[in-house]
């Protein structure tokens, strides 16, 4: 990651894909979802904002045509413009493969989420649809103990 362009982040990605195995990612396809990186090919993605840096991870992920996308705290120190624009990529990219999506910022993740799994040391203790856990005060204290 540090010290390679975007482009080759890109190229990083395809080194490990496997024909066939999940969604076909062209880097005019990925530069849909994170426009802001078109202009910034060349620049070494270790000059790039922290949010830009994340689009990068997501864009080198998808160019290794994965089926199941996974994100560990993706909004974690971002400024909200920049959260807004990886929701917003994050929301239409749903609709194109599966995104399983580890976050603390509750209300965020569940706007984008159909299912919804709370972890509590290593075990399941609730799972269901996503719009349950977002609309109901109740459910939402018994489960997460707010």
């Amino acid at each position: 990651f540090a010290g390679m362009s975007v482009r080759h982040n890109l190229e990083l990605g395809r080194l490990k894909r496997r024909e066939g195995a999940g969604v076909a990612w062209s880097d005019a396809k990925i530069l849909e979802f994170f426009p802001r990186l078109r202009a910034r090919l060349d620049t070494p993605a270790d000059f790039l904002s922290g949010g830009e840096q994340q689009m990068v991870a997501v864009a080198r992920a998808l160019s290794g045509h994965v089926r199941v996308l996974l994100l560990d705290e993706p909004f974690e120190g971002l400024a909200p413009t920049v959260v807004e624009e990886l929701f917003e990529a994050f929301d239409r990219l749903r609709q194109e493969l599966s995104i399983v999506i580890v976050e603390h910022n509750l209300d965020l993740v569940l706007a984008l989420a159909d299912q919804a799994y709370v972890l509590e040391r290593g075990s399941v203790v609730h799972q269901g649809p996503a719009a349950a856990l977002r609309d109901d005060l109740e459910l939402r204290r018994r489960v997460l103990w707010m």
